[in-house]
């Protein structure tokens, strides 16, 4: 039932998961400071689409059709 070891050592596989890790840290973080960095773009977004007025829709528009 206890698999026998293939080769590699645990030893052997770390720099590979260090690296991993790192990589996704690292991007992780880009993602961050870019989520950060346009908050405030974001928000005036929000803002505008939020105080812009609606237009009225005619009447003759919104009559259902027999």
């Amino acid at each position: 039932m206890i698999p026998e070891p293939t080769g590699t050592t645990a030893v052997a596989t770390n720099p590979g998961y260090a690296k991993l890790f790192a990589e996704l840290g690292a991007g992780s973080l880009a993602v961050g400071i870019a989520l950060v960095v346009l908050i405030p773009f974001l928000r005036k977004l929000i803002t505008d689409k939020a105080e812009t007025p609606t237009a009225e829709t005619p009447a003759a528009a919104c009559r259902a059709v027999a």
